[in-house]
């Protein structure tokens, strides 16, 4: 049709000029500007259709070339088995975990419980500090409880040292299970990762040196003489959420608990249980319940709080520790890397599934 409009439009010119310059004069002026006209249009329509024609090409090869990458919230998602309870044995479970996963950010989570939630927030925190990695063969040691044999200060020390700059306050001291404090806290500001560790075991209360005002304004700070120490708090289950974990700022997102392998052990109890919960929700922050790892030995103590799960917003069922062959034991109730790894890719797993976890893209 444009064609054929500036076809009408040159002829019609051509008419009004035969009337005073006669038709030889017009028809050789009008000739040449008809064939340019002609060439250009067809010039256009042209690259029109071969502009359509790479367009479709493009189109068809980005169909099967192009597709995009896998999300990787996903790759983290299907890091951890959803169902173990098919799976035989350690090795099995071992070559289905994908220890590659993306580098999280803006976790924001307390863990709280005895020496095996420690390790497996030690694990953590060394993951984010070196920006996403596991491979730690010079400071193994850390990750086992022989650790300890060298004495707790020392372990105290080498660890907050190994996980410097990141784990900016360690309020850790110990003479005997009864007068414990360790209590981490630990920040990595690139991808605003953060992790706090609290201990409590059985009914040994909750012991601070500080409030939550000096961990929301300090930092780089370690105590570990327990021979010098002010307790500032001292608490029972509820009173730490209460108190101290939903004062902490920013506020936590989750909170991974378990009481570990202890024989005197408020979790039992049903009224705590709901305190502990209810204490959660109050200030926003998400209930994620830890069973119990099974020891290598199983004792008529080292029951799980099973109830538990069906009160708390997650439950992190870790029954599949009762896998983990010897080798793979420091001792009775302790694991060696890769245990913990396995434990946190897991957890992380679980949480992405939900939707409430991002990672860098």
């Amino acid at each position: 049709m444009a064609l054929k409009k500036i076809y009408d439009d040159v002829i019609t010119a051509a008419d009004s000029s035969s009337a005073s310059a006669g038709p030889a004069k017009t028809t050789a002026a009008v000739i040449p500007i008809i064939l340019v006209a002609l060439s250009f249009i067809n010039l256009q329509e042209n690259n029109g259709r071969n502009q359509a024609s790479v367009t479709d090409s493009y189109k068809h090869h980005n169909k099967f070339v192009w597709e995009p990458p896998p999300r990787r919230l996903d790759s983290l998602r299907d890091a951890f088995p959803n169902d173990v309870s098919s799976i035989a044995s350690y090795e099995d479970l071992h070559s289905l975990v994908n220890f590659d996963i993306p580098m999280p950010r803006d976790l924001n989570i307390v863990f709280m419980g005895d020496s095996l939630t420690r390790y497996q927030y030690l694990d953590l925190a060394f993951f984010l500090s070196r920006n996403g990695t596991w491979d730690r063969e010079d400071h193994d040691e850390h990750f086992e409880v022989k650790s300890t044999a060298v004495g707790w200060q020392n372990f105290f020390y080498s660890s907050h040292k190994m996980l410097k700059p990141f784990e900016t306050l360690c309020d850790c001291s110990r003479l005997g299970d009864n007068n414990a404090r360790e209590n981490r806290f630990f920040y990595e500001p690139h991808n605003n990762n953060r992790l706090t560790f609290l201990l409590k075991f059985g009914r040994i209360p909750f012991r601070s040196s500080w409030d939550v005002s000096y961990i929301n304004e300090h930092s780089d700070s370690l105590v570990n003489d327990p021979q010098n120490v002010d307790i500032a708090q001292t608490l029972n289950w509820t009173e730490v959420i209460d108190k101290f974990v939903c004062k902490i700022i920013p506020r936590p997102t989750f909170f991974v608990f378990n009481s570990g392998l202890w024989a005197d052990d408020e979790l039992v109890e049903v009224d705590v249980q709901t305190k502990i919960v209810q204490s959660l929700s109050n200030c926003n922050i998400i209930s994620v319940y830890k069973t119990t790892t099974i020891p290598m030995i199983d004792e008529p103590k080292n029951h799980n709080r099973d109830e538990m799960c069906q009160l708390a917003d997650i439950c992190y069922n870790v029954s599949w520790t009762g896998l983990v062959t010897p080798d793979k034991h420091a001792d009775n109730v302790h694991f060696t890397p890769p245990i913990y790894s396995m434990l946190n890719i897991h957890l992380l797993s679980m949480l992405a599934s939900g939707e409430v976890l991002a990672v860098n893209s």
